[in-house]
């Protein structure tokens, strides 16, 4: 969000720096300036993906195009010119903001460490969301002193998924019930990230892999000390 304010903010002291050294006479009003900047922006544009995120690119000036054909028969077009090429080069500072966003993300909010989305677990929850689940509870302690231990893996989602519809459909048929065993059937709430994001944490059956869910993508971490969860019979 602020690497757009920034672009803005940069194409709005360009937009300024033309005013004021354009003739008064030649000066166009500030609302008709605003069509010019936006209608500019307007292109043919390249989409490409960059860090597992669409990106496009300004090619042809369409916008420009436009108001040279518009403007250039009423002998207007040298007033609005730059402000015209300010918008079509605006593509280009917002496009250089974005990707700038995603290596200070990088810095920042690195997706390989745990922490990252895990940075408060003071006043966490467990919740049971599968009938698989046992009867545990969290070592708050043991979770906070194991977090460093967690490294990220590759999620492998299809093979995760193969081990459920080999349960649901064995390769003997078998007129008993199938009792499934679901990879991640504990939710942990209460957590709080460095991103503030609003996120989703499941945890592994054994306690030692973690599965963070964000609005767009999904993370994968596993310790192999051990787990942070208890029975809860023998903890009472």
């Amino acid at each position: 969000m602020l690497c757009i304010l920034l672009a803005w903010a940069i194409i709005a002291v360009l937009v300024v720096r033309i005013y004021v050294r354009q003739d008064a006479e030649e000066r166009p009003k500030l609302w008709k300036i605003l069509i010019a900047v936006l209608l500019g922006m307007f292109s043919f544009t390249f989409t490409f993906i960059f860090f597992n995120e669409p990106f496009s690119i300004a090619i042809l000036p369409l916008g420009v195009w436009i108001l040279y054909g518009i403007l250039k028969r009423k002998g207007r077009w040298k007033a609005y010119r730059k402000y015209a090429w300010t918008g079509f080069g605006g593509n280009f500072i917002l496009l250089s903001t974005a990707i700038l966003a995603i290596g200070l993300t990088a810095v920042f909010y690195p997706t390989d460490e745990v922490r990252t989305y895990l940075t408060d677990v003071s006043n966490v929850e467990l919740l049971v969301t599968h009938p698989s689940g046992g009867k545990v509870k969290i070592n708050e302690e043991k979770l906070d002193d194991s977090l460093s231990t967690f490294k990220y893996e590759r999620s492998n989602v299809i093979q995760w998924f193969e081990e459920i519809r080999e349960q649901i459909w064995p390769e003997e048929e078998s007129e008993e019930p199938v009792d499934i065993q679901e990879k991640f059937p504990y939710l942990l709430t209460g957590v709080k990230t460095k991103t503030g994001e609003k996120i989703q944490v499941y945890v592994e059956q054994d306690g030692k892999g973690l599965l963070v869910t964000t609005k767009k993508n999904q993370h994968y971490y596993r310790s192999e000390t051990a787990s942070f969860l208890e029975e809860r019979g023998n903890a009472e």
